[in-house]
């Protein structure tokens, strides 16, 4: 693993910059904070006031990454598996497309906390102590799939938040990264991610878990049985998302309805979609109910099960509310 380069040629006074920050920074240091890395298309849909104009945000992030705010590295491309290879480099849908020029000098950029960014994120309790002095000392895995998963699913909640934008309909009002998801359980559970959807009338608060190649299909089904074991009170009313690759959601389907029916147990509330049609189609049809054996797609609203609005654990608003969501 390779250090990512802090982008500065003299010494910085953290503090006096900290002092400088405008909302939009903070916005910008908040969610790279929670998620670990994000790309410029997201940060640009999430945080400033034209999202389409991807350059000048690029601008504003760069000028961050000189102040050792932040660390940017190439672009990692998503998540592969069950992508074509030209795909890694497209746009992602659902998010604004760049306007002209679109890139400097042809180059993708994700960004990721640096010194002063850790320190702010500390100073404002955004992180831990702990995980402050994590993100200060962090070695960012260029190559490492996770990277990739993670900013696959950043791409699908930056879309379902710039799909609201202009809607009084529809909004994102919560969104939490995987540190503040395992804090609800203690670290017995390791979602990948918590987000609270609203649409019309229907509000549908959310688990994602991300599927790795690695793990065998009765090792994803088993986690996903524990963290409802753990989160028993709301395993009935809070849908579980969980995000495999192309060639296994059907497989996994087939093994979740096969060890059911063994068990006697029910169906549990859960819903897979592919890394593909995410990245194709991240606000469309394109989630998959276990209670759906004929494979038809639902949207991500239509997956309500009634979820209790005064349940205390999730009466909070999250990061969107403070700052890129509101």
């Amino acid at each position: 693993m390779a250090r990512a380069r802090i982008d500065r040629s003299h010494p910085i006074n953290v503090l006096a910059e900290i002092e400088r920050l405008s909302e939009v920074d903070r916005q910008v240091l908040r969610l790279v904070a929670e998620h670990e890395v994000m790309s410029t298309e997201q940060l640009a849909a999430l945080c400033f006031p034209w999202p389409e104009r991807v350059a000048d945000a690029g601008r504003r992030l760069r000028y961050l990454a000189t102040r050792a705010l932040l660390v940017r590295f190439p672009y990692p491309g998503t998540h592969p598996a069950g992508l074509p290879a030209e795909a890694n480099d497209a746009g992602p849908g659902g998010l604004p497309v760049p306007v002209a020029p679109r890139w400097n000098e042809g180059q993708r950029w994700a960004w990721s906390l640096g010194q002063g960014g850790a320190y702010w994120a500390g100073v404002e309790r955004v992180l831990s102590q702990d995980r402050w002095i994590e993100a200060w000392s962090r070695f960012v895995p260029h190559e490492r799939p996770h990277l990739r998963r993670r900013l696959a699913l950043n791409d699908f909640f930056a879309a379902l938040h710039h799909s609201a934008r202009d809607r009084d309909t529809a909004r994102l009002d919560q969104w939490w990264g995987p540190a503040r998801c395992a804090d609800t359980s203690g670290g017995k559970t390791l979602p990948d991610a918590h987000g609270r959807w609203r649409y019309a009338a229907e509000t549908v608060p959310f688990w994602v878990y991300c599927d790795s190649v690695r793990h065998p299909f009765r090792g994803l089904i088993t986690t996903v049985e524990r963290h409802q074991a753990v989160h028993w009170r709301t395993e009935r009313d809070i849908t579980v998302l969980v995000m495999v690759n192309d060639n296994r959601e059907r497989h996994l389907h087939r093994r979740w309805t096969d060890l059911a029916a063994a068990t006697g147990v029910p169906m549990p509330p859960v819903a897979t979609t592919s890394y593909r049609k995410l990245r194709t189609w991240p606000t469309g049809a394109i989630w998959w109910p276990l209670a759906h054996p004929d494979g038809s797609g639902v949207a991500l609203h239509h997956l309500a099960v009634g979820a209790r609005q005064s349940n205390p654990r999730f009466r909070g608003s999250g990061l969107l509310s403070d700052g890129a969501g509101s």
